[in-house]
């Protein structure tokens, strides 16, 4: 008789693996439920228009620019992290660098990274030359000299010509056609490059619309 009922239970582990199995499904299709019946995101996506103006970069220096002997650089212009112009030959003083027409300007903010080399030169006190921010169209800045003097206060009498650092600018200008939309003016301490951020914010182009209207009412008047 003992042997009869062990043979007519039912078996124990079958049942709970497909207990275990109806739980996972279930739970799996709830979660599938769940996400199906959330809202769709809203997805912000930026999008970068190229600015349809005549945009040109003019760069006018006080001074001879070259590199030195550690840079070669004479003249570097960046656009957004992207060189536009690189130059290493000497550049000479009074005669604008023109970049026209000034490549992937967008609609916004447009950031320019100037950097121009001085050479490190620095110009005798009593040297000749005409003063280059003149020549350039600068204002000269203000400047002192001071006589150097012995311990009893008398003056020294030099016989070698004093040696001075003298601050250099750069005037940086960003033209749509002929309209200015920037105008700066950088200057360098002496024997140092001058090295400046312009920033540039371009509105949105003209539609096509706007401007067929614009041209209609003009052509009524």
């Amino acid at each position: 008789m003992a042997k009869n009922n062990l043979a007519t239970k039912l078996p124990v582990r079958p049942l709970i693996a497909i207990g275990l199995c109806c739980v996972i499904c279930g739970l799996v299709g709830g979660y599938q439920g769940f996400i199906n019946s959330l809202p769709e995101r809203q997805l912000t996506e930026f999008v970068t228009e190229t600015a349809e103006g005549d945009y040109a970069v003019e760069v006018t220096l006080s001074f001879d620019a070259e590199g030195d002997a550690f840079d070669p650089t004479s003249m570097l212009v960046r656009l957004d992290g992207e060189n536009i112009l690189l130059k290493s030959e000497p550049i000479v003083a009074g005669v604008p660098i023109r970049i026209h027409p000034v490549p992937d300007l967008k609609v916004g903010v447009n950031e320019f990274f100037i950097e121009v080399g001085t050479g490190g030169n620095s110009v005798p006190s009593d040297s000749p030359e005409g003063d280059p921010f003149a020549a350039a169209g600068f204002d000269t800045p203000a400047s002192t000299s001071v006589e150097p003097m012995d311990e009893l206060g008398d003056d020294v009498d030099l016989s070698v010509s004093r040696v001075v650092g003298v601050a250099k600018a750069i005037r940086v200008r960003v033209f749509d056609g002929d309209e200015v939309l920037v105008e700066k003016t950088v200057w360098s301490e002496p024997g140092e490059n001058i090295s400046s951020t312009i920033v540039v914010d371009i509105p949105a182009n003209q539609s096509d619309d706007s401007a067929s209207s614009h041209d209609h009412s003009s052509h009524n008047h």
